[in-house]
């Protein structure tokens, strides 16, 4: 008679990406791993991946975040003042499973437009929501906000194309356009394009460590030099500092 230990060997667990587990050459390379005091910016390690983020991605800069969630919340204060608005998918992460941090802790209101079943949201419905800037009584539309891939809707991937598109968009309306790449890299692989290519036009960018990578902890995000530090500046606003990478090593 087979035992249930049996059984749960051979369960592949399929609830998230996010529940893997780092395999021993990997715990290894942590252990071995040069540390310093990251808010200090004394960590050689968190340095060279910020570096090496920022140039997979064609940006100018990068910073180490402890998760998505706080990766785009960072984001977002960087990009935006207390009473102003972003867009967002109505069934995007950060408008669904974000605590509504934006608003709680920035200020920022949130105004949701649908997902289409292709992850997309129509040009149309995102210019339906801007804010006129002359209205005192209304907020000041400054962001754009799109997901790749597109986890509302089945993860689905998003093209450079259409991100370009609302890039051009947001640009020519004086906003910004930050994407929850959490799972960018899938997006990249689905759609056989290097992952800049899908970022070219954004502002900002959030990429996770723990999705699919079975890194235990860590986001990053990208942008232009200016854009990373006041990014810097929020991420002490929310605790974010790592000083964590001593007790690594």
């Amino acid at each position: 008679m087979i035992g249930q230990s049996h059984f749960l060997m051979d369960t592949i667990d399929l609830r998230s990406d996010t529940v893997s587990h780092p395999t021993p050459a990997m715990r290894e390379a942590m252990a071995a791993a040069v540390v310093g005091d990251d808010v200090y910016d004394e960590d050689p390690t968190v340095n060279a991946l910020q570096d090496y983020a920022a140039d997979v991605l064609g940006k100018e800069a990068a910073l180490f975040v402890a998760s998505g969630t706080q990766g785009n919340l960072v984001s977002i204060l960087a990009h935006c003042g207390r009473g102003d608005e972003l867009i967002v998918g109505k069934s995007a992460h950060i408008f669904q499973w974000e605590a509504g941090g934006s608003s709680v802790l920035g200020g920022v209101s949130m105004s949701q437009v649908p997902v289409q079943p292709d992850g997309t949201l129509r040009l149309e419905d995102i210019q339906a929501s801007l804010r006129d800037a002359t209205n005192v009584h209304q907020p000041l539309t400054r962001l754009i906000c799109l997901e790749n891939t597109q986890g509302g809707v089945g993860g689905v991937p998003i093209s450079a194309e259409y991100t370009q598109k609302v890039a051009d968009f947001a640009h020519a309306r004086g906003l910004k356009l930050h994407i929850d790449g959490a799972r960018l890299f899938n997006a990249a692989a689905a759609l056989n394009v290097h992952p800049r290519d899908l970022v070219k036009g954004a502002d900002s960018i959030q990429i996770c460590l723990s999705k699919g990578l079975a890194a235990p902890v860590g986001s990053l995000v990208v942008g232009s030099r200016e854009f990373i530090q006041r990014a810097y500046r929020m991420r002490k606003l929310v605790g974010g500092p790592d000083r964590t990478a001593k007790a690594r090593g």
